[in-house]
């Protein structure tokens, strides 16, 4: 039990029982239309864990996580990806105390976060405002921008030439996993200098093929005398810019960046639409630096919270390589 503003509250771990709140939350604070599928595929088949605080039976906040093996500088960790950071809206007004937003998160962190525990370290997409509040709180770090970037579909499009080619890969064909495991493994070569999530076929299986409430397609960048493709692209629809395709992934080699990109504006141009879209660490957008990019603003902020087993100091040194894929939203 806590009190906050007079007000008694428990702060407890969510558990499966508590699937009907959460989703009623999640209704309320993001308009959305989650529902039991969608809790049993990210808090049951993906490993996800949260706290939350009730007010008798209503819960009023939630902050989540799901398990990401993320390689940092090429040795793998088991790292926690915050998500569903949830306030009831009547009770935002406290959010500059230490109200619902910091005790949900505080708990989450010191619980799972750090040596000895469950996770070496955790990382978030919150807005820009919402990371000023947790750094002032003493929550989080603030590891820099994520920008989204996007490509019009007007005028003339690149041309990959005859000697590349875009097909549609299915997740139920044969050799799904093989190919996703040769693409991975090329880019595993170069993952030495960053800090990247893994992307295994088990990995695209949860995050893109099992997930209840979005369509999302895999094509693979093949060239014609070769039988395993190069890497994989991951498009899906998208949500904060209607009419432009959303380019989720790439697992493959990270030279081969900006010809996924090429093949990712052909893949919008073919579906109608107005033109493609993705999230870019700086690491991705360097790499995407040539590729014509039409516009571009920061869609997020990166947050470690502090309980993370490291320093400030090998925070600022991170050098994320993170796409839209990375979030577990879009």
């Amino acid at each position: 039990m806590l009190e906050i503003a007079g007000t008694v509250f428990t702060l407890r771990d969510v558990g499966p029982s508590d699937c009907t709140a959460v989703l009623g939350l999640h209704r309320r604070v993001f308009g959305s239309t989650v529902d039991a599928a969608w809790f049993d595929w990210k808090y049951r088949h993906g490993g996800g864990e949260a706290v939350g605080l009730w007010q008798g039976n209503e819960l009023v906040a939630h902050c989540g996580g799901t398990p990401r093996t993320v390689l940092h500088h090429g040795r793998p960790a088991r790292d926690l990806q915050i998500g569903d950071v949830m306030v009831a809206p009547e009770w935002r007004g406290v959010l500059r105390r230490r109200g619902p937003f910091y005790h949900v998160s505080e708990r989450l962190y010191s619980s799972r976060l750090g040596p000895a525990k469950d996770f070496f370290a955790a990382f978030g997409f919150p807005n820009e405002r919402h990371l000023r509040l947790a750094v002032k709180m003493g929550l989080s770090w603030d590891s820099g921008p994520v920008e989204a970037l996007s490509w019009s579909g007007t005028g003339a499009l690149p041309r990959p030439g005859w000697s590349w080619r875009a097909e549609t890969l299915a997740v139920d064909h044969p050799e799904f996993d093989r190919r996703v495991t040769h693409a991975w493994s090329a880019m595993q070569q170069e993952a030495g200098r960053y800090s990247m999530g893994v992307r295994d076929a088990a990995y695209l299986r949860w995050r893109f093929a099992m997930r209840p409430d979005q369509a999302y397609r895999f094509v693979q960048l093949r060239r014609p005398w070769q039988r395993l493709p190069c890497g994989v692209v991951v498009l899906g629809p998208t949500v904060a810019a209607p009419n432009y395709l959303q380019w989720l992934d790439w697992v493959g080699p990270l030279a081969l960046l900006p010809m996924a990109c090429t093949l990712a504006r052909l893949e919008a141009a073919r579906s109608g639409s107005a033109g493609l879209t993705t999230w870019a660490s700086p690491a991705v957008a360097r790499r995407l630096a040539e590729t014509g990019v039409t516009q571009r603003s920061v869609a997020a902020v990166l947050g470690v919270p502090k309980a993370s087993d490291m320093t400030e100091e090998q925070v600022q040194h991170l050098d994320w390589w993170l796409m839209a894929g990375d979030t577990d939203f879009l």
